[in-house]
């Protein structure tokens, strides 16, 4: 079996199995909308800025103590309304001062906390944000990376190397919710079933490149196949949660990874004995 017929069979049986698991009020049409970057309209710098600041608190157990959501408009005032200019000549340190009191930490006042960590990047991605001079040059500034495998994995490290935080992983995490569809985030989902199904090693850039790459492969089967839809179904499956329809059905990332090697088996076995398996594996003469 070629890595061209293993990716597109562990899509086709990822994807099959989504189907399996819909909960009572989910239909396969009514999934398209988890296939779309959630900031995919985005109209000014500020909505990417904030979308950056966001993905930076997602790290670990972050979102516990940062409490972006809700405590977005607070945010929102302490940040000057999200002007970019502004906060990126903010003090890291007085910005840090600010938050702790405005929400009233009382953990340790550390440069290792993640009030502080948080800070830095927040304060960071508006530095980097001020070299665009609006969304139009942003987004000629992400299609420069999009030629090919390489290029496209160069981009989240150089954004994880000018903004502090935001590693490779949460890098992409920005790239993807903001609409950019051929990006995927590594995240620990992912990891777990591209090195248990063979696919990639256990870190972040190996397995973004090997949703990449199934992306490249599949698209002779469907289109649609892009890196993000690639990387909800799995995270759909990984994590059971059908958060735009509020229902939660339970993970079944283990059971979806010993499914799909027991397929792949199956077919490997289907093409040794000559058996034809819809046309994909005809026996070799």
């Amino acid at each position: 079996m070629t890595t061209s017929e293993k990716n597109t069979a562990i899509y086709q049986c990822a994807l099959k199995y989504l189907h399996s698991l819909l909960p009572v009020g989910i239909t396969m049409a009514a999934l398209e909308k988890y296939y779309i970057g959630e900031r995919g309209d985005f109209v000014a710098l500020t909505d990417i800025y904030e979308q950056f600041i966001q993905s930076a608190q997602n790290y670990q157990g972050m979102p516990n103590f940062i409490k972006y959501s809700e405590r977005r408009e607070k945010i929102r005032k302490i940040l000057f309304d999200f002007d970019i200019t502004q906060i990126a000549d903010y003090s890291v340190e007085e910005l840090y001062q600010t938050f702790r009191k405005a929400f009233n930490v009382t953990s340790k006042d550390s440069n290792f906390s993640a009030w502080h960590k948080w800070t830095r990047s927040v304060v960071d991605a508006a530095k980097f944000l001020c070299n665009f001079n609006g969304v139009d040059d942003f987004r000629t500034f992400v299609g420069q990376f999009d030629y090919n495998l390489p290029t496209r994995t160069a981009l989240p490290l150089l954004i994880s190397n000018k903004i502090s935080g935001i590693g490779f992983s949460l890098a992409c995490d920005s790239l993807k919710e903001l609409g950019f569809i051929n990006y995927a985030k590594p995240d620990t989902h992912l990891i777990d079933i591209c090195e248990g199904l063979m696919l990639s090693d256990k870190d972040p850039v190996s397995v973004f490149e090997a949703i990449v790459r199934m992306s490249d492969d599949c698209k002779s089967v469907d289109q649609t196949a892009t890196p993000y839809k690639i990387d909800k179904i799995l995270w759909l499956i990984s994590s059971g949660r059908f958060y735009l329809d509020n229902i939660t059905i339970g993970r079944h990332k283990n059971e979806f990874i010993l499914l799909a090697k027991n397929n792949l088996s199956e077919k490997i076995d289907m093409r040794q004995t000559g058996i034809c398996d819809s046309g994909l594996y005809p026996k070799e003469g």
